[in-house]
């Protein structure tokens, strides 16, 4: 009897390492709160109440702000997988009243391809004989006299 309760226990511990883990990070868009921002009547105080601050806004226009969100899912060692991505863009016009609402998956974004160039920059590159030899009486003892 105690063999049998031992083993569903173990068993038990086994299985709950194999629950997925679910993650949400950043803001969690609510839907009753972005169906009664009419587009030509709501302000950005408005909206600032219904929503709260934006996650950021755009780089060269005040006017355009940003919800991002995502949830993930991880089960045990394997890296996340994602399962949502939202992102909600307001765009105000000059007179702070919301002009336009859009939305964004997962489904639109693209892979951003890195550039392995380095940047010439003008100067010496030491070598590791110039580098040991160059620190040679550089450093003192600060309560030695001079």
């Amino acid at each position: 009897m105690i063999r049998i309760a031992a083993m569903l226990v173990a068993a038990g511990l086994a299985f709950a390492g194999c629950t997925p883990a679910v993650d949400h990070r950043g803001y969690v868009v609510p839907k009753q709160a972005v169906e009664k921002l009419a587009a030509g009547t709501a302000t950005r105080s408005e909206v600032l109440q219904a929503l709260g601050t934006p996650s950021t806004t755009a780089a060269f226009d005040d006017n355009t702000w940003y919800y991002f969100g995502e949830t993930t899912q991880r089960e045990s060692f394997y890296d996340p997988e994602l399962i949502e991505r939202h992102v909600l863009i307001l765009r105000f016009d000059e007179a702070g009243l919301l002009s336009e609402v859009g939305t964004r998956d997962a489904g639109s974004g693209r892979e951003v391809v890195l550039v392995s160039r380095e940047t010439p920059t003008a100067g010496h590159s030491f070598t590791i004989i110039e580098q040991i030899l160059g620190n040679i009486g550089r450093f003192r003892d600060p309560g030695a006299p001079q």
